[in-house]
């Protein structure tokens, strides 16, 4: 009896133990299980300013080696946006990606990057309205929008080339996804019901397309490359006065300055060059000096390209990276980056006048492109932009099929889209904007009805002396008056080259 009432004591005890040594280990492995599942990311930036970002995006990637499109990616937490690699990794997987990462950032003067949990921030997104095979398709759509929706939305949309063969117009809203759920909704509201509805789409900054067709490196004179060195004497193009045309443009263009009360705080340079006579024919204002804004940038270029040229550095994939941040995206931050890598901004103005100095004429590059973008100090001459187009046509300037390439990137422009020329016309140019300047400079080219290219380059310039009241309005009417500058010299050429 007393035996079986032991036994009776001792066997529930031993179950309990093992039951609450069952229950710990469950305990403990379901604490664990979140850590150890929990994934991380890299943060390399935040900051309230998605520019300063986007900016920043730049140098981080040309520093790292890493594309902008798939890994770095533009992300939000609360007010601030971020600059995060996802690699979806363990925490110490990615505390040793950061500290390989670490070495190479300090070493280009950016900040290490930071170990953060993926789910420390949020996706971002556009709302993609319409897609189309081409951009001039969309244009309606887009003016019908941003009239409807007003400025606070429709500012945001932009029609842009989305691969290949594909245009889009978007709404470029960088919200979470909550927020662009929103945001499709109300677009949605004022499509007409026939319309598909549109779609949310990953937020990536890709230009704005100001063209109706792709941009292609055009094919290039029968130059060798020895004869390309050796034609360092570059001729002048003639400076010719342009004739009838500047007499007949002259006061069209005055009238139309006149009509986007834009008078009297301003003045203007037009040049238009035709490269297969090799004569001006438009030259107003042509040797008069005019800030350059963003327009200084392809000189850069040519002070960078004539040192990789004669040995003393070298062209990376990190600087082909600044190199199209520079000009394609008119990065500040990537400008300043190859400025101080040419000893700053005397020593490139120096440069580029003692190797080129008939070609850039009074160029003046006196100061770094400020954090905030308001460079007043540089300055080129219309003339020296036509110089610099005509030789960089001609193969004349070292590495210049590269320089052609960037230039021709999609990008915003002044001179073909919204004005009055075919949609495939081919470009390569640089934009200039500051609160003072509304510029752009570039080659356009057409073909004749044997199929023939027919390039010219196409210059103008709209500055003020003060800042206006109006600075969206004013930029707007200025950009409109050289987008109808370049529809006059088409006219020219067409009739001259009997384009299509």
């Amino acid at each position: 009896m007393v035996q079986r009432e032991t036994n009776r004591v001792i066997l529930p005890t031993a179950c309990l133990w093992v039951l609450i040594v069952a229950l710990l280990a469950a305990s403990v492995a379901e604490a664990a299980a979140p850590v150890q599942s929990r994934r991380y990311a890299l943060v390399y930036a935040w900051d309230t300013e998605r520019q300063r970002i986007l900016e920043y995006r730049q140098q981080v990637a040309a520093s790292l080696g890493l594309k902008t499109d798939s890994q770095l990616k533009i992300v939000g937490r609360e007010q601030d946006y971020g600059l995060v690699w996802n690699i979806n990794a363990s925490m110490a997987q990615a505390k040793k990606q950061a500290e390989q990462q670490n070495a190479r950032l300090r070493r280009a003067g950016l900040k290490p990057a930071q170990v953060v949990a993926s789910t420390g921030f949020s996706e971002l997104y556009h709302v993609r309205v319409r897609q189309a095979a081409r951009a001039d398709t969309l244009q309606g759509e887009y003016a019908r929008l941003k009239n409807v929706l007003g400025s606070r939305v429709g500012d945001k949309l932009a029609i842009e080339k989305t691969d290949s063969r594909q245009w889009a117009l978007v709404y470029r809203g960088w919200e979470s996804k909550k927020e662009a759920q929103k945001s499709a909704r109300n677009i949605a509201s004022v499509l007409p019901r026939t319309s598909k509805a549109p779609v949310l789409v990953a937020a990536i900054d890709r230009p704005a397309v100001m063209t109706a067709a792709d941009a292609a490196l055009a094919e290039p004179p029968n130059k060798s490359a020895a004869a390309d060195r050796n034609d360092r004497g570059r001729p002048q193009a003639r400076q010719e006065s342009g004739g009838g045309l500047n007499t007949k443009i002259a006061p069209l263009l005055q009238a139309e300055l006149r009509k986007a009360k834009i008078q009297p705080q301003v003045r203007a340079g037009w040049a238009a060059y035709d490269l297969t006579t090799d004569n001006y024919l438009v030259s107003i204002n042509l040797n008069r000096p005019f800030q350059a804004a963003s327009m200084i940038k392809p000189f850069v270029a040519l002070a960078f390209f004539h040192q990789v040229d004669k040995g003393k550095m070298s062209y990376t994939a990190q600087h082909r990276q600044m190199m199209e941040a520079m000009i394609q995206h008119s990065s500040n931050p990537a400008t300043n980056w190859f400025i101080r890598q040419l000893g700053g901004p005397a020593r490139c103005e120096a440069l580029l006048k003692k190797e080129y100095g008939r070609l850039v004429g009074q160029i003046r590059i006196r100061e770094y492109i400020p954090a905030s973008g308001r460079t007043y100090l540089n300055s080129v001459q219309p003339c020296g932009y036509i110089q610099f187009l005509r030789a960089l046509w001609r193969y004349q300037l070292p590495n210049s099929r590269e320089m052609l390439r960037v230039m021709g990137l999609p990008g915003p422009d002044r001179l073909v889209y919204g004005a009055d020329l075919p949609n495939n016309t081919e470009i390569y140019n640089k934009t200039g904007t500051t609160a003072l300047l509304c510029g752009d400079m570039g080659i356009l080219v057409l073909r004749d009805k044997e199929g023939r290219k027919v390039p010219y380059a196409v210059v103008g310039i709209v500055e003020r002396s003060s800042q206006p009241a109006n600075y969206k309005q004013w930029m707007r009417a200025s950009g409109g008056v050289i987008r109808d500058f370049s529809s006059l010299v088409y006219e020219e050429m067409k009739r001259k080259h009997n384009l299509l």
